[in-house]
């Protein structure tokens, strides 16, 4: 009888190692799954661009950070940088995902890709910032002040950058007025909208969980 025993609890514990490395598997495979997405959709929307008059600002409004922080928001800092550097990589390497159908290490390293770049630090500090605060009370302002503090993150990263690369004897004070203040007010809204999305698809995915 002893033995019998025995036997039946490894079997058991052997069933609950397999299921558990079943499980950590299927979680692998749906994160990579998620990232892949947020890249997908990134890749889509993204480059869709209103540009803004020469003389205010040589950066356009687009979809891009939008999304940034919904992939913070969704995936964390560690899927979220992967999905954000895959989005980078496809377009340096040719795919015209950028702004305004731009590709290429042109437009990834000249005086505005620091904007770019600037989302994978962005893209973190969010995810990071959130990653804790995904449920209870007031999820939305939580979200979005991680989003405010990810998109000063990106400001900052992005004017240092384009101070650094664009020659043309640039002030400080001229770089805000061209790359930061423009834009406020749409990332203001874009910040808002992701924060309530975001929340409305964790809430989504619970139930769908529990069901």
């Amino acid at each position: 009888m002893e033995k019998a025993k025995e036997s039946f609890e490894m079997e058991q514990k052997e069933k609950e190692t397999k299921n558990r490395g079943m499980k950590r598997e299927r979680n692998k495979v749906l994160d990579l799954t998620r990232a892949a997405l947020m890249t997908a959709l990134l890749c889509v929307l993204a480059p869709h661009t209103i540009m803004l008059p020469v003389t205010v600002s040589p950066v356009g409004i687009t979809l891009g950070t939008f999304l940034v922080y919904l992939t913070g928001f969704l995936l964390g800092p560690r899927l979220g940088s992967i999905s954000i550097f895959l989005y980078l990589l496809l377009g340096m390497i040719g795919l015209p995902v950028f702004s305004g159908y731009k590709c290429g290490a042109a437009a990834l390293f000249g005086p505005t890709g620091g904007y770019l770049i600037g989302y994978l630090f962005c893209v973190w500090v969010i995810g990071f910032l959130s990653g804790r605060s995904r449920s209870g009370k007031w999820v939305v302002v939580r979200f979005v002040l991680a989003a405010v503090l990810g998109t000063a993150v990106l400001y900052l990263f992005g004017t240092i950058w384009f101070l650094l690369v664009y020659t043309k004897g640039i002030t400080l004070s001229d770089a805000l007025a061209k790359c930061v203040l423009p834009f406020l007010p749409f990332d203001s809204v874009k910040i808002v909208l992701s924060a309530v999305l975001a929340t409305a698809l964790q809430r989504i995915r619970k139930q769908v969980e529990i069901g």
